[in-house]
């Protein structure tokens, strides 16, 4: 059961929210901002190697708007690949991963690159040293 009035008042604020400016926040303008498209970078590699095997990451940051990475694929994506790869997107997302922060020497993060074979990541490491 809705109350009239509540509806009203929905039509209202809906009115009031199609009227008002829209404001896109930038990553600098928010922390939490910045860790989700951080997570959906690392999201998004995830989805893309699951789907994609062989595939090498190259570069994937967030930005001020969003978030993309790089790929070193056999073949270009499609635009049936870009819906699967959502699709892997929101199953990783759904299985609720534990996520972390770490802090590791330049030797170990050297050893951990060159463990899971990617050579581009070895290649950013080292631009940054």
């Amino acid at each position: 059961l809705v109350h009239a009035s509540a509806v009203a008042q929905s039509s209202a604020e809906q009115k009031a929210a199609e009227e008002a400016p829209l404001v896109l926040r930038t990553s600098d303008e928010s922390e939490d901002l910045l860790r989700i498209r951080h997570t959906s970078s690392h999201v998004l590699a995830q989805a893309v190697q699951n789907l994609f095997p062989g595939t090498q990451v190259t570069i994937g940051p967030w930005t001020e708007m969003g978030f993309y990475y790089d790929f070193d694929l056999k073949e270009p994506l499609s635009d049936a690949d870009l819906k699967k790869i959502r699709k892997e997107m929101i199953r990783i997302i759904k299985r609720k991963l534990p996520l972390w922060e770490e802090v590791v020497s330049v030797d170990e993060a050297q050893a951990r690159i060159n463990s899971i074979e990617e050579p581009y990541k070895l290649e950013i490491l080292e631009s940054i040293l």
